[in-house]
Formats: structure tokens, sequence, C-alpha cells
């Protein structure tokens, strides 16, 4: 008897053992997805804040997709790489990655139309896409030459690809002139300002047509974290609180911030148009983190401010949603070391700031670093090492946004607030960079 149950029992850990096989067998041969849901009220605390846990989401599947990208065994280039299965179905804003490969498959053979279809990005009207959470919305991107790759990112699904690659040239030749700030002209010395070069032919603001009726998509040129241009523009006086032009109450729905990148080419002796320095310039660093959080003050209480629109007409104010987003690497390889690391605190100071004043965060920087890690200092890059990523860097970034940003709207979080709601303490900041007579004031003494 104890000869037939030790049988049992052995064929009993035969059984399991082999089926715990086909399970391992199986997890490796069936790719599983990360699922992004939102979080439930039974596991708030093994996350901490649901800002926190959106932010956590978001940062994951972009990893995911840096990840899958680079696929270490995989010896394929570019072209084979983006078109593997987990991409193709979740990159956003690519209606050209639906072409597929020759004859219109993905890596793996499967119909690449078909699967960037399955939810949604292709095929489906936008208020039944991924794209509905910015339908009827108006988007606004305050950054640099990067943002604006995000920006015509969100564009490229209606305007074709073509817009996407000369968004460059498109705003400047289309596009407002900034105005309440001090002009700089194009390779100009701005010494008291501590920077020199071209950066001033940016500095335009557009709008336009974006996803449904009154739909729109505006970009608006951010150099440093805290400008005269800013002054002016979260004051009682702009439109934050005074109204933007032609719209009454209405405010943008969803507003992105990024900033740091021309800080640190500027400060830093081997950075873009700053080979006149002889050492580092750790005074305008500093003074452009503190400016940050004055930043942030400034945005939350211009946010939060009653308008100052009349509304005779009976409009409610809409709701503002903030994410801040930290900047990618510079792009200089070896040499740009000092400056990528002047990078990084300027990214650890905007993410600190911003969720001091209850501001999400997408980690742009960090997604950045995920896809290049098989690139930077490669003999046989997969991508080049440049400031400006190709694809699929702007979309997957796109992609995330449009991410957290339906997970902030879903919960009403980092956003501006509502009248009913109680007033919150902030941390107080002291004038930084004041400005005088609409001009920036002298940062510092450059170097000599």
């Amino acid at each position: 008897m104890w000869g037939l149950e030790r049988s049992h029992h052995v064929s009993d850990v035969i059984f399991l053992t082999c089926l715990l096989m086909v399970q391992f067998v199986s997890t490796i041969q069936e790719y599983q997805p990360i699922t992004n849901q939102y979080l439930d009220e039974a596991d708030g605390k093994a996350y901490g804040s649901r800002l926190s846990r959106c932010e956590f989401l978001s940062l994951r599947l972009g990893s995911e997709m840096a990840d899958t990208f680079n696929a270490p065994d995989i010896d394929k280039n570019w072209n084979h790489r983006v078109y593997q299965d987990f991409i193709v179905e979740n990159l956003g804003f690519a209606p050209w990655i639906a072409h597929g490969l020759d004859g219109g498959k993905t890596l793996s053979g499967k119909d690449a139309k078909e699967l960037h279809g399955k939810k949604g990005w292709v095929g489906r009207s936008t208020d039944q896409s991924p794209y509905s959470i910015i339908n009827h919305k108006w988007v606004y991107m305050f950054g640099d030459s990067t943002t604006r790759q995000v920006w015509a990112s969100y564009a490229a699904p209606f305007r074709e690809n073509n817009f996407e690659r000369n968004a460059k040239e498109w705003t400047r030749h289309y596009c407002n002139k900034q105005e309440h700030r001090k002009k700089h002209v194009k390779d100009g010395h701005f010494d008291e300002e501590g920077w020199r070069g071209p950066c001033g032919v940016n500095e335009v603001t557009c709008h336009v047509s974006g996803y449904g009726d009154r739909g729109v998509l505006s970009f608006d040129w951010k150099h440093f974290p805290y400008e005269d241009y800013d002054e002016h523009f979260w004051s009682d006086k702009g439109p934050w609180v005074s109204g933007f032009a032609g719209e009454g109450v209405r405010r943008p729905d969803l507003l992105t911030v990024q900033l740091g990148l021309h800080t640190c080419w500027h400060a830093i002796p081997e950075g873009f148009y700053s080979r006149h320095l002889n050492a580092t310039n750790t005074t305008m660093i500093q003074q452009h983190v503190d400016g940050i959080w004055k930043l942030m003050s400034s945005m939350r209480k211009a946010l939060d401010k009653p308008s100052m629109v009349s509304n005779d007409g009976g409009a409610v104010r809409n709701s503002t949603t903030v994410i801040v987003l930290t900047s990618g690497a510079s792009g200089l390889g070896v040499e740009g070391l000092r400056t990528d690391a002047c990078i990084q605190k300027v990214n650890r100071a905007a993410n600190d700031a911003a969720h001091a004043y209850g501001f999400a965060v997408l980690d742009r920087g960090e997604i950045e670093r995920r896809l290049m890690y098989k690139s930077n200092y490669a003999s046989t890059p997969l991508i080049p090492e440049e400031m400006h990523l190709i694809q699929p860097a702007q979309n997957i970034i796109a992609t995330l946004l449009m991410h957290l940003y339906s997970c902030l709207d879903h919960y009403k979080l980092s956003r501006s607030k509502e009248p009913k709601e109680e007033e919150l303490s902030y941390p107080v900041v002291t004038a930084v960079n004041q400005i005088g007579g609409g001009f920036a004031r002298p940062l510092h003494t450059p170097p000599s």
C-alpha cells in the first residue's frame, strides 16, 4: 500500500514538473505584452500615489518598447527591428508602420496593418481609437526643438509624414514670432545672458488644427527654464489668466513643458555653440536650476487663479492637465559626457520641482537612454547618436505622453484647481532672474 501511495506521489511530481515545463516553454514561445491597467483601489498602497502609478505605467510601457527594439538576440537592422510585433501593435502616431516590411508584414510575418489596427491606431474613427483622449482637445507643448518633434508627431496621422520631417522649417516660416520677450538674432552673442548661437530663430508660437472640431495643437518655444517670456506668460496679464486671444475662457486641456538641454549646451565648453568658454559656467547652471522652481511656482499660480476673462455667455473654464518632461541626451557622444551629466542634474531638478507643485513627470530622458543603450559608443549603432533621435524615438514619446495623459485625466490628477476644490499649500519661491524693462538681466560674466 505504501508503494502504491509512493508511486502516486512520484507520478504527481512528474506530472506537475512536466506541466510547469510546458508552461515555461509556452511563456518563452508566446510573448506576453505588458498590460497597463489603471490603479485599482485594492493595490493603491503598494504603488504609492495614483500620480506615481500613472507615471510608472507609462515609463514601463516605454521601457518595453525600447527594449523590444533593441532585442538582444535579433541580428537585424533598424528597418527590421522597428517592425517587431509589440512595436507595431503599441506605437501610436505612426501611420507609416502599418505598411510593414515588404509585402506589408511584421518581422514575424503578421499583417502589419491588421496588427497596428488591433489597438485602433488605424481603421477606426477618432472617438473609437486611442486618440479619443485628445479628440476635441487643445494640446499645448512648451519646449525646445525635441519638443517640436513630438508636436509634429501629433499632427502626423492627418498631415502625413512630410510635416513631421519638415516641422523645423515649417515653424520658422509660418508661425508667429513670440512677443513680450527680448529678440535674439541668428548667431548673435548674448554673453550677458550666458549664450551664443542661432537659437533665436526658434522663438515662435505655432497653432495648427488638431483632433476633431475645436482640436488644436500648439507649440511654443522654450529656451531656458525661466525667461522674460515666462515673466509675462504666467502673469496676470498673460494668456493663462487674462485669456488666449479669440478663445474666451477656454484654455489648453493639456500643457506639456520640457526644458534643460539648452542650459547645458550653453554652459559647458563642449556643448553646442559654447566653445568660447574656458570652464563650465556653474553660476548659470545653478541659476537655471533655481529658475525651474520659479517656473513651477508661476505655472501653479497662473493655472489655479480664477479667470479674468468676461464670462457673459455662461461658459465654464476647462481644467488643464500638466505633464513635465525630462530631456534626452546631448547626442555629442564621448565629448558630451559633462553636458549629459548637466542634463541629468537639470532633469532631477525638474522632476523634484514638478512633483512639489503637484505636476506629473514623463521621464523622456530615461526612455531615450533605454532606447539608445545598444547604440551609444557602438561601432555600428542601431540609431545614430544625435540630439534629435530618429524614429521610433519621437513616436514612442508621443505615445507615452498620451498614455500618461489618459491615466491622469481618468483620476483628475496633475491639473489646475477646480473652483470648489480646497486650497493646497506649495513651496514658496523667491524671485529668480528678475526682469526689468522686458529684458532678461545678465545671468553671469562668461569665463574669459
